[in-house]
């Protein structure tokens, strides 16, 4: 067992799909416990794909007003610091590196994004991040 931490560190993946709205409800649970929460919107590079994902091309994938739902999500989370970053990228690299960056305790992640699309061309982040994070993942179904 790791050794107690004063201030735990949590990093949540959040993509406004239901799933990462249920990992934000876990952040408020566990409130008491994290000190830091860093939410992580990522616009996934889908790079020379001939293939667009209808979702990013809509204004629905709007990493700040992503950033701003998911900030008021956590409204209750009284003494708790809040970061929020938006990067575009591999969705699963990008939190696997953030959580390396912050020393984080835990990764939140939902079990499924929110378009088919961007999912079927990057394949599962929640499998990836299990894979290769250095934290403690929860997946959220």
């Amino acid at each position: 067992m790791p050794p107690a931490r004063d201030a735990l560190t949590f990093v949540v993946g959040f993509d406004g799909s239901d799933a990462a709205r249920r990992g934000l409800a876990y952040v408020g649970e566990l409130a008491a416990e994290a000190r830091n929460v860093v939410v992580v919107t990522v616009t996934p590079d889908l790079g020379e794909s001939s293939i667009t994902s209808e979702t990013l091309a809509r204004d629905d994938f709007d990493a700040e007003r992503l950033l701003d739902e998911a900030v008021a999500l956590l409204a209750d989370t009284d003494g708790t610091t809040i970061e929020r970053r938006a990067a575009t990228g591999d969705p699963a690299r990008v939190l696997v590196d953030v959580t390396r960056e912050v020393d984080a305790d835990l990764l939140i992640v939902g079990r499924r994004g929110a378009d088919f699309v961007a999912r079927t061309l990057l394949g599962s982040v929640a499998q990836r991040v299990v894979e290769q994070a250095s934290c403690d993942v929860l997946v959220v179904r």
